[in-house]
């Protein structure tokens, strides 16, 4: 869990597409500051002590946007933009689309780099929680891991309620006192999105190797989970992302199992570009 955002990183903000924009723009020229110069810079509120920007640095990492590089003093904040990050601000820079809204959720979800409540509520509390469920659910189960405070749940609903955040990806849906969990599309269009996600967690996850098998995708990462896929559902994504190129599958044992051809850079720069047309 250390290496996950904590419970109350985002100071109870919600991740504002709009500002989230401001902050890869920011990136991307390659500036670098503290907390009030980052707001006077992007427009990102922020007072003398507190504001927007410390979560919203927190939640483009999460999102695996950005990351963080050391800056020129003390208390100044260099973000960088990933490949993901570079794909976003060139062709969707507001993620307004739900391929954007759904590989922003997904990385939120890792059990590392991730938010620790979007993990525990979409990930491992997968059972516990089920496919719908009352927000009062979702807080009660995050008060039996942390203890009581103050809305433990926070923001993390709503992100996928309100079009401001990551409404578009339809993650959840709420229906009268309900809210449901939706499953991630199965359509080509996901293919080189899934493909590029799948590299960069090959690269996080098991470094040098250039086979593992489905179990070890599933099981290091929690991507089945994150998505509300069945077994069969993430054969189908495997056999989704193979029509890249940049895998092979072998489907003679069980599991399957996955060969890299290509890292993700390439796979983010290919992306970019269909991205762009």
């Amino acid at each position: 869990m250390s290496e996950l955002l904590p419970i109350n990183f985002h100071k109870t903000f919600l991740p504002e597409r709009r500002l989230l924009g401001a902050l890869l723009e920011y990136a991307a020229l390659g500036r670098e500051g503290n907390y009030q110069e980052i707001a006077r810079d992007t427009g990102i509120p922020m007072g003398k002590s507190s504001g927007k920007v410390p979560a919203m640095l927190d939640y483009a990492r999460g999102m695996g946007l950005i990351t963080l590089v050391r800056g020129g003093g003390p208390g100044r904040k260099r973000p960088r933009l990933t490949g993901f990050g570079q794909v976003v601000y060139a062709a969707d820079r507001y993620l307004g689309r739900p391929f954007s809204q759904w590989l922003a959720h997904m990385h939120l979800c890792l059990p590392r780099g991730g938010a620790v409540a979007w993990h525990l509520v979409f990930v491992t509390g997968r059972r516990a929680l089920g496919s719908r469920f009352a927000a009062d659910r979702v807080e009660h189960y995050l008060v039996e891991h942390f203890g009581p405070g103050r809305s433990r749940t926070g923001p993390l609903l709503r992100t996928y309620l309100e079009d401001a955040a990551l409404g578009r990806a339809g993650v959840l849906v709420r229906q009268q006192d309900e809210l449901t969990r939706r499953r991630a599309p199965l359509e080509e269009p996901y293919a080189l999105p899934y493909a590029a996600f799948i590299l960069e967690l090959w690269e996080k996850f098991f470094p040098g190797r250039e086979q593992i098998t489905a179990d070890e995708l599933a099981g290091e990462t929690g991507w089945p989970e994150m998505c509300l896929w069945s077994r069969e559902e993430l054969e189908q994504a495997l056999e989704l992302v193979e029509q890249t190129g940049f895998f092979t599958l072998d489907r003679q044992r069980r599991p399957w199992i996955l060969e890299r051809r290509a890292v993700a850079a390439d796979a983010w720069q290919e992306l970019g570009r269909a991205w762009e047309e």
